[in-house]
């Protein structure tokens, strides 16, 4: 267990459960970990710190203003190329997934942040999806990411107005 990538992080780890205090049945959060627990714990940490070393300048927990009927987020990681958000599931990325980083992209544009390339990636699985948003624009509507993205934001902002 002494091999860097077993490297375990008591100052992450006591983070992590102060986070998970303030949620909905948060007194999980003081639980003790299985050996085995602890040990994906530490390789799923040691797989994010990898993918972030890859980023330059990357902010954590990044704050994304509302933009019409959209309340304000919070994306997990926005680098000078784009934002990534984190999915530590069991499962293959959805649809859902994708809806949520176009979301947090247009509204970004919205504040003036342009994102270039969006990431979905699972820290359990390893698993990384990257692709520039021009691209995923083209993909899903046929047109270019400004164009989508305008669209976007005035169908959030559209929705709020009464008929």
């Amino acid at each position: 267990m002494g091999a860097p990538l077993f490297r375990h992080d008591d100052g992450s780890e006591n983070a992590a459960r102060d986070l998970l205090l303030l949620l909905p049945r948060g007194i999980y959060g003081e639980a003790v970990l299985t050996r085995s627990e602890q040990l994906e714990v530490d390789l799923v940490q040691q797989n994010i710190l990898h993918y972030v070393s890859t980023l330059a300048g990357a902010a954590y927990f990044y704050p994304i203003p509302g933009c019409g009927v959209v309340n304000a987020a919070t994306a997990d990681i926005v680098d000078t190329k784009g934002m990534t958000e984190i999915k530590a599931v069991g499962r293959a990325f959805r649809g859902n997934d994708l809806r949520q980083l176009l979301t947090y992209a247009a509204m970004l544009y919205a504040s003036g942040v342009p994102a270039e390339n969006l990431s979905l990636y699972n820290p359990r699985r390893a698993v990384l999806f990257s692709s520039g948003l021009d691209e995923i624009s083209f993909s899903v509507c046929g047109r270019s990411s400004v164009e989508l993205m305008q669209d976007l934001v005035d169908d959030m902002i559209g929705f709020q107005i009464s008929a």
